[in-house]
């Protein structure tokens, strides 16, 4: 029997995103996350929508967060674990920069 995937919660640890709280969100998921086998908490260095953050990419699931809070932190979680996506915090990035960013991703860029 083949192990699952690991799911990556990609946290942006840009300037902006860093001066709306992402170190603190980073913290609380790794602390939340600590006991799921399959989740990796990892910081990513930017992923260009700065206007929207703090941002966080659930990947391989192709799941962008943006305007992420501490109040998210716990459905994010649960999302990472096999959940639910969260989907009010999936509105407003630009579709083609989506694209750009899990293209990278799919690449291995992370």
């Amino acid at each position: 029997m083949e192990p699952e995937k690991a799911h990556y919660v990609l946290v942006c640890q840009n300037v902006d995103c860093l001066a709306r709280g992402a170190g603190k969100l980073m913290e609380q998921l790794q602390s939340r996350l600590a006991g799921c086998e399959n989740c990796e908490v990892r910081p990513y260095m930017c992923f260009g929508a700065c206007q929207d953050g703090p941002n966080i990419v659930l990947y391989p699931e192709r799941t962008w967060y943006a305007h992420v809070t501490e109040g998210d932190v716990e459905d994010i979680a649960k999302h990472a674990e096999g959940g639910p996506p969260v989907t009010r915090l999936e509105e407003g990035i630009d579709p083609s920069l989506k694209t750009l960013i899990f293209e990278l991703l799919d690449a291995g860029l992370f």
